[in-house]
């Protein structure tokens, strides 16, 4: 078992893909989420593990870039290549691939460990959490934001199927919500090439924040989702 790499083949399946067939960015990254998942079990990085500790990872910042639209019934390769702690940042590189070795998406996450109880970033793991993370060269995509004025577009709330173990809204159902707030004519005449997010506060089971969107370009818009008290996340999507 390598530490530095970790791949497997998924045919893209109907349920994961949108009215056009084809596979959505949330998705796309909840096949990115399983790989890492799978790949830190084969470790012996399991759930008890991380409980006996009270660890987890949680994800900061990522960014996608999308070549083209990937679409029902392909058979893909996804390959993912995580790397050891720099300044507390854990950096992870995700590709899917066609058959041919065709790179189709590139997605570049930063995760950081945490106590669980305290609720602090830990900058060392614990001596019981052995992280078999080697350093490696992998690619880097840009997660820079344009920002822009941006007006409430409706309030959102994390609801039960889109919450996970932490009973927190899943990282991965931010594209989705992201995605819905832009408009229809928009989003149906021409499919996402890039998104990038920021992570400031998890949003809870059950709590609610307004989502903000501004148009930053002809195809781009930047999106902000803010609770009453705090601002949970930031993106920024861009269509070909």
């Amino acid at each position: 078992m390598s530490t530095n790499s970790y791949e497997e083949e998924f045919s893209v399946t109907e349920y994961e893909c949108d009215y056009a067939g084809h596979l959505t960015l949330g998705a796309i990254l909840r096949r990115a989420q399983q790989v890492a998942t799978d790949q830190c079990t084969a470790l012996g990085l399991t759930d008890d593990v991380y409980r006996r500790t009270h660890t987890a990872f949680l994800l900061a910042k990522m960014a996608l870039e999308l070549r083209r639209p990937i679409r029902v019934g392909e058979r893909l390769t996804i390959a993912t290549h995580p790397c050891a702690a720099q300044r507390a940042v854990y950096l992870r590189h995700t590709a899917l691939y066609a058959p041919d070795g065709t790179t189709l998406c590139d997605i570049d996450s930063r995760w950081v460990l945490v106590d669980t109880q305290t609720k602090r970033i830990l900058r060392r793991p614990p001596e019981e959490l052995p992280l078999p993370f080697q350093p490696q060269e992998v690619p880097q995509l840009d997660h820079t934001l344009l920002k822009g004025e941006a007006q409430p577009d409706g309030i959102e709330r994390a609801v039960y199927t889109k919450c996970d173990k932490n009973k927190h809204l899943n990282n991965t159902y931010y594209a989705d919500l992201i995605c819905d707030h832009v408009p229809l004519a928009q989003m149906t005449a021409h499919p996402p090439a890039r998104l990038a997010i920021v992570y400031h506060n998890e949003v809870p089971m059950g709590a609610e924040f307004t989502m903000l969107r501004a148009q930053t370009g002809e195809k781009r818009w930047y999106f902000c989702g803010e609770g009453p008290e705090k601002k949970h996340f930031e993106a920024d999507l861009t269509l070909a």
